[in-house]
């Protein structure tokens, strides 16, 4: 196993999934390939697509055959996996989650924990908008729907004034500064971390419109996956697992985990990532 990521759900994904040799599947957010490499070792094609590049170099560490890596978002997995001729595949996974690696790599600015990390954020980087642009272009109202929607955040209005004034003493560009602007409201204290985390959480969803990005991604994989197979998802975010069920539900799937498929006690001793994770798996009529 790659010490880039460590997979969540990965037994509860493959069974799902039903992956066998000789059928073929789309690994939408491949990340260091746990998903992917398993995949493979059953015996299955697969195209693996990520958007990162730090993803694409590790993911072409795995040299097996019948796989295909592709750069890009997978609200476009449609055109990419024409592209690599993978339609009318058995199954396409999406992991919504961030990779361990994505967290701990300072330059990227997904973490609170680098002080002098830039604000960027951004899981391709051929895009303009970075962290640091919204942060310091949207107004106090933009910042405080970004905080209330996606860091599902109590006190958004008071932490989005916060990082209005702070920037307007001075250009925020720093991890260490956006956390200063959010302590001004919340504290420094332990039990304040979650309530930083969630707002970094928040412009990083904004950051990568990862909430139209799924749905549109959804809608590709729809497409792509033949009848009989499956498409499967694990979320991390609420409003993420809100999508997924809403989607699954309006075009009547037939709905193979009946609830969310949650993790075991003791995946999330190993991986405590995994707690927050939630699988839905639905097969195409």
């Amino acid at each position: 196993m790659s010490d880039y990521h460590t997979p969540v759900l990965l037994k509860e994904v493959l069974e799902g999934l039903d992956v066998k040799a000789g059928k073929r599947y789309i690994d939408a957010t491949c990340g260091g390939g746990g998903h992917t490499r398993a995949m493979l070792e059953q015996g299955a094609e697969v195209l693996a697509i990520d958007a990162d590049d730090d993803a694409i170099e590790e993911a072409k560490k795995i040299q097996r055959p019948h796989l295909r890596i592709v750069q890009g978002n997978f609200r476009n997995i449609e055109d990419l996996a024409k592209q690599e001729e993978m339609t009318l595949v058995d199954g396409v996974l999406f992991d919504l989650g961030v990779s361990s690696h994505q967290i701990n790599t300072k330059d990227k600015g997904f973490s609170f924990r680098f002080d002098d990390a830039p604000l960027d954020m951004r899981f391709l980087q051929n895009t303009d908008q970075t962290a640091e642009v919204l942060i310091n272009a949207a107004t106090v109202d933009e910042l405080y729907e970004i905080f209330a929607k996606y860091g599902e955040e109590e006190r958004a209005r008071a932490i989005a004034a916060s990082v209005v004034r702070a920037r307007q003493v001075k250009r925020i560009q720093t991890a260490g500064q956006l956390r200063t602007a959010i302590e001004n409201v919340v504290g420094t204290g332990k039990s304040e971390i979650g309530t930083v985390a969630r707002i970094f959480q928040s412009i990083r969803i904004a950051v990568n419109d990862e909430m139209g990005a799924l749905e549109e991604g959804l809608l590709g994989a729809s497409h792509l996956v033949k009848s009989g197979g499956r498409i499967a998802v694990i979320s991390f975010h609420s409003l993420e697992d809100r999508i997924v069920k809403r989607f699954f539900k309006y075009f009547a799937f037939v709905d193979i985990s009946k609830k969310p498929i949650m993790a075991t006690a003791e995946e999330e001793e190993e991986n405590p990532r995994s707690r927050s994770a939630k699988l839905r798996i639905v097969q195409i009529r």
